[in-house]
């Protein structure tokens, strides 16, 4: 995870100091929480400038850079953007690069008192993993909605970060794409690499995000799970 010309104890201590700084970040934000009583027009602003300070941070003390590409495969209208899921940093990111989509995520953050309290007033869609059939289809109600209105949804299709499970797509994703009839995003990154999963350890290097070309809408179950697995998969990995 780290190079010659990185330490362990240099990556120690470039981490903690993150940690300080975030905290820090996040006192001085505090006050801000007044916005969720306010239009989600006002309190998404101030969300972005908050990840944005994240990712700053994540860039100048840990040494965290981006590389994007493949930005001209996101369609101009509405679409469902299903990326891989390795590490925390990919929920950071992709919401503010994607300009604000609506990200389906598990149905327990919604319950927490102020991360729970930002996502619902951000119309962030919760995913029962009880296997309640009801829960399940007003999940995929809100994200057909979404689409309708003209908001992209975000779903990391494997539904988990351990590096034993997140290379399996989970079939909901399937269904999901058929409802909203929009066309699927892939997108496929190297996150795990510098934010490695259990660790709380930030290394340095470039994270690789790249965009997929679209998968048209329509087509059916099989040929859609097909090309998603073939462009998340490991193999496909930056």
């Amino acid at each position: 995870m780290t190079s010659p010309s990185h330490s362990l104890a240099s990556v120690r201590a470039r981490t903690t100091a993150y940690i300080v700084l975030r905290v820090v970040v996040s006192l001085l934000f505090f006050p801000a929480i007044v916005l969720l009583a306010a239009p989600r027009s006002w309190c998404w602003p101030v969300v972005r400038a908050y990840v944005a300070i994240q990712l700053w941070l994540l860039r100048v003390v840990c040494g965290q850079r981006v590389r994007l590409t493949g930005t001209e495969n996101l369609p101009d209208g509405p679409c469902l953007v299903a990326a891989r899921h390795e590490a925390m940093w990919e929920t950071l990111f992709l919401p503010v690069r994607l300009g604000n989509p609506a990200v389906m995520l598990k149905q327990e953050i919604l319950t927490y008192p102020i991360a729970g309290a930002i996502a619902r007033k951000l119309g962030y869609i919760g995913i029962d993993r009880s296997g309640d059939l009801a829960a399940a289809r007003r999940s995929f109600a809100a994200a057909k909605a979404s689409a309708k209105a003209g908001r992209s949804v975000l779903i990391f299709p494997s539904g988990t970060r351990h590096p034993e499970r997140r290379d399996r797509l989970q079939s909901g994703v399937a269904v999901l794409y058929r409802q909203m009839g929009v066309p699927c995003v892939p997108v496929t990154l190297n996150s795990g690499d510098l934010w490695p999963y259990g660790s709380w350890l930030r290394c340095p290097g470039i994270i690789e995000v790249r965009i997929c070309p679209q998968i048209p809408a329509g087509l059916k179950t099989q040929g859609f799970m097909a090309r998603l697995e073939e462009d998340l998969g490991p193999d496909a990995r930056p």
